[in-house]
């Protein structure tokens, strides 16, 4: 028989003593960028300076000759190994993701988004080859901004689907038995026609967020190894797994994912990124252990954004201050391509110049 000894000391609001500290603040933790592999190249991702452009030609010879330099690869050289990035949760079944490719093949469709990838002997001389290279690119014009971008004679970020409206999310507390009475709209009529209630409506404009962690993003991935091997600053190293495997066709027994410290993530690592995949289509290629750390500009451009949405909220109350309504319209900006989680409060798309895709969620509660 087992017996459970009650505790003698209540645990909640009790100092425990940190045993990490001391490794941290003395420089002795060890960083994603900080991890060195014999032979290892290092990474420059060549980004478009546009939001949204048609693909006419990339010179890449000139880069392959520069010192340093051991290859070069563009969309149209790994095109055939990126499936598409998933996305685990597309909101509802009327949601109709495009393909979310790692490195654009023939359409740009944000600011920041990867058009080729330089592997050389030294970080700097990769990072000097990647600025600068939007010769050939025909600009498309960008599908920016809420409101007037989701209709018809928009620029389409993706004509396929003929419209920049991917999805509208609606949630009705009383059809989902949440609860009971009125509807949001019913009761709100009510209110107004009360001289006992009021009835407020407000617009607000939430901006668009981005993380600012401390360490940027870095990736290293040897495959010389019988497994693959990568190193990543990620908040997910178990999902980054299992997503990866998925998108590139490998068993999971044959990768290792493993994060080291990282330096802050406020969901900005939470993704199966771009940059994690090709990565590993480079190491594979060349067959040498291969590092890419973002910069910070990298970083803000680029990476994982949130928010940016248009929000009217309307509230229905007795003047003793008993809520009786919430009815809220919710316009997002999602994004150039659905996140590997994409929440109607949160946009998860990759994108940073404003693009032209679209997710309006509406939500509705009512309580008599």
């Amino acid at each position: 028989m087992t017996t459970t000894a009650e505790p003698t000391t209540n645990e909640v609001g009790r100092a425990r003593t940190r045993k990490e500290d001391a490794r941290l603040i003395t420089g002795r933790t060890r960083w994603t960028d900080n991890i060195t592999l014999n032979g290892m190249l290092h990474l420059a991702m060549v980004r478009s300076p546009v939001a949204h452009a048609r693909i006419t030609a990339i010179d890449v010879e000139a880069a392959k000759r520069m010192p340093g330099v051991i290859a070069v690869f563009t969309g149209a050289d790994l095109d055939a190994e990126q499936s598409g990035l998933p996305c685990a949760w597309p909101i509802n079944a009327d949601a109709t993701p495009p393909r979310h490719v790692s490195i654009a093949t023939d359409t740009v469709r944000f600011a920041g988004e990867i058009v080729a990838i330089v592997a050389a002997r030294k970080a700097r001389r990769g990072q000097g080859r990647d600025r600068g290279r939007g010769g050939g690119l025909r600009h498309a014009g960008p599908g920016a901004g809420h409101g007037g971008r989701t209709g018809r004679g928009s620029v389409l970020v993706h004509p396929e689907h003929g419209s920049n409206k991917w999805v509208t999310f609606t949630f009705d507390s009383v059809a989902a038995g949440a609860t009971s009475g009125a509807t949001a709209d019913e009761a709100i009529a009510a209110a107004d026609a009360d001289p006992d209630s009021v009835v407020v409506t407000r617009r607000w404009r939430q901006q668009r967020l981005i993380p600012s962690f401390m360490e940027p993003r870095s990736v290293v991935v040897d495959p010389t190894t019988e497994q693959l091997t990568m190193w990543s600053s990620t908040q997910v190293p178990h999902v980054l797994r299992t997503m990866l495997c998925l998108t590139l066709g490998l068993p999971e027994h044959k990768m290792r994912v493993i994060a080291p410290d990282v330096g802050g993530g406020f969901g900005g690592k939470l993704q199966l990124t771009p940059e994690e995949v090709l990565t590993t289509l480079v190491a594979r290629r060349l067959r040498k252990p291969v590092k890419w750390t973002e910069t910070r500009s990298e970083s803000l451009l680029s990476a994982h954004h949130g928010r940016d949405q248009l929000q009217e909220v309307t509230v229905a109350a007795r003047k003793d201050g008993k809520l009786t309504a919430l009815k809220i319209d919710l316009l997002a900006d999602m994004g150039a391509y659905f996140g590997l989680f994409t929440r109607p409060s949160r946009s998860s798309g990759r994108s940073s110049a404003r693009p032209s895709t679209r997710c309006r969620p509406t939500s509705s509660t009512a309580r008599t």
